[in-house]
């Protein structure tokens, strides 16, 4: 990646804000002591799911962004994998909150690998 723009840096920093929220939102949503029905807990969810959506957004940045780096490119994409399963235990659904067990035992653990490797990628550049 050549130097980033002011508008490619800003880019960054938010999609890393929006890494970091995610995996905040996956913290709470699968702690067994949380209450799955309580309204917080669904605005969490709400949350979560605008910051997923986000993520994915900016993924068509991001692949123009690393169009040279296979490793960066490989990662973006395994994110598309990541959506599948949420959308598998229900996560995206409006009336069901999402199977915690799931979210403790599977994803909580692959987002953070996933979002480590992106990071990876990602903080070089924005990193003073």
């Amino acid at each position: 990646m050549t130097d980033l723009t002011e508008g490619e840096f800003l880019f960054l920093k938010k999609y890393n804000s929006l890494l970091e929220t995610v995996e905040e939102a996956f913290y709470y949503l699968s702690d067994k002591n949380q209450n799955a029905s309580a309204p917080v807990t669904r605005q969490v969810m709400l949350d979560s799911n605008e910051a997923i959506g986000k993520i994915a957004e900016a993924h068509v940045n991001l692949v123009l962004l690393f169009d040279n780096n296979e490793e960066a490119l490989h990662a973006i994409a395994q994110f598309g994998n990541m959506v599948d399963e949420l959308e598998q235990i229900g996560h995206f659904e409006q009336n069901t909150a999402p199977e915690k067990e799931a979210l403790q035992t599977y994803i909580k653990p692959a987002y953070e690998n996933w979002k480590i490797e992106m990071q990876h990628h990602i903080l070089p550049h924005i990193a003073h």
